[in-house]
């Protein structure tokens, strides 16, 4: 969804949070600009993969509900069809108009759902090794060029496993991620 729009949302997030100190609870704005409730998490594994059997994506798309907490919001699967991860996500920095840089963790396992993304009808699931750490940015309805609705993007650094249904996985590092509404 954000692929082509992924340097101008790490941009403001880099500009986002440079100066100033990390809030210790999301700002006004902040809470204007994520969107809480019934979401969709998408995990690209970002590192070589050829393990899987051909024509698979190294990709999972699952549902979360995004709720906010005292100090940050919390993306937890919302069902046990969706596995046991879990999104830790912080203001990392000052909101500009339409957009916030967050920083946060991840853990547990995302298990895809082919019903969010017909094309992949495969079954995998993305595990992460304890607590994973990852930066993003929270963005408003067209506060982003090319999109019509609020969500999240970003990059991650860790621990990750991808692993298909016949057991064969792939471990890698990298991973980018992204928080949308369901269609």
């Amino acid at each position: 969804m954000l692929q082509r729009n992924l340097p101008f949302v790490v941009a403001c997030c880099v500009l986002g949070s440079c100066g100033g100190s990390t809030p210790s609870a999301p700002d006004a704005a902040a809470v204007g600009i994520v969107v809480t409730g019934s979401e969709v998490l998408r995990i690209v594994f970002q590192s070589p993969c050829t393990g899987l059997g051909q024509g698979v994506l190294p990709l999972v798309y699952t549902r979360v509900n995004v709720a906010l907490s005292s100090s940050d919001w919390v993306a937890s699967a919302s069902s046990p069809a969706a596995g046991d991860v879990e999104l830790q996500i912080r203001q990392s920095g000052p909101a500009a108009p339409g957009i916030v840089p967050v920083n946060g963790t991840i853990s547990g396992t995302a298990i895809h759902m082919p019903d969010l993304f017909p094309l992949a009808s495969w079954n995998l699931s993305v595990s992460f090794s304890g607590q994973t750490l990852f930066t993003g940015t929270a963005f408003a309805a067209n506060a982003v060029p090319n999109t019509t609705t609020a969500g999240m993007d970003g990059v991650g650094n860790g621990t990750v496993t991808l692993t298909g249904a016949s057991g064969a996985s792939c471990s890698g590092a990298a991973f980018s991620w992204s928080i949308y509404p369901p269609s």
